[in-house]
């Protein structure tokens, strides 16, 4: 018995370690092309990139599911070609991730105006037909995504979202440069780096113990409801925001209390 747990705990160390081992080796890969253009540019080579327009992913469908088709720089640059783009447009894409064989993945958006680079935005439509997929809100169709897309995708249009709202610095009024990776971005005139901003949220599940307080919005999906969450005011307690939000939705009529079974069943 006492020989049996041995080698049980052995192989569970083993494997823990060899999670442990490739995620920071993932790290150490990611925080490489950060900090290194040339690195990042030659990773592109071999990478596979997520096409975006105006921040909606681009989607296919398959059966109950979404999909999320990566396209490789090759396939990137043939279209950009068919549509008159230059290919310089694809130094507008973000890093997002990497695979466990240390495959970088890119996302790049073909519906937003870059002020670095000198190609107008490409048309929504003709792009759907040529990819022959849809640019869908990606709120929408998060919960017929996989994990992997669904957190992939999240980071991506966060990561875009955040580029396009900060092309100019705050101080001097010039136009910043991202760095290959999109980590950050540079003013040249005075060398302040910028770098994407984290909002602190909380979701919060309340119950009496037997229902839960869940809320819609008219934007939602059919069928979708959601447990009160929001963004937090600089410097306040996560407890004293519950309590907040918890006293504003109980009295607005948009929110109700419901068994949970039940509210599976709409």
């Amino acid at each position: 018995m006492s020989l049996y747990c041995g080698i049980a705990c052995r192989r569970k160390s083993f494997w823990s370690y060899r999670l442990l081992s490739t995620y920071v080796t993932k790290s150490r890969y990611l925080f490489e092309l950060k900090e290194d253009d040339d690195a990042c540019k030659k990773a592109q080579q071999t990478g596979a990139f997520y096409l975006f327009h105006s921040l909606a992913p681009l989607l296919q469908k398959s059966e109950h599911q979404y999909q999320a088709p990566q396209h490789s720089l090759l396939e990137l640059e043939r279209l950009l070609a068919k549509f008159g783009q230059d290919t310089q447009r694809i130094e507008d894409s973000v890093l997002i991730g990497c695979s466990e064989q240390h495959e970088a993945w890119f996302a790049l958006d073909l519906g937003l105006n870059s002020s670095s680079s000198i190609n107008a935005s490409l048309q929504k439509q003709e792009m759907e037909t040529e990819l022959k997929g849809s640019f869908m809100e990606l709120r929408k169709a998060l919960f017929q995504l996989n994990t992997k897309d669904a957190s992939l995708l999240s980071t991506a249009q966060a990561l875009l979202r955040w580029h396009d709202g900060h092309q100019f610095c705050s101080r001097s009024g010039q136009p910043t440069k991202k760095n290959m990776a999109g980590s950050k971005r540079v003013c040249p005139s005075n060398k302040i780096i910028y770098y994407p901003q984290m909002a602190p949220v909380v979701i919060t599940l309340v119950s009496d113990g037997t229902r839960c307080l869940l809320a819609r919005q008219s934007s939602f999906p059919k069928g979708m409801y959601s447990a009160l969450a929001g963004f937090c005011d600089i410097g306040k307690e996560f407890r004293a925001y519950t309590d907040d939000w918890r006293t504003q939705k109980l009295n607005n009529s948009r929110y109700f209390f419901a068994l949970l079974p039940q509210c599976l069943e709409y």
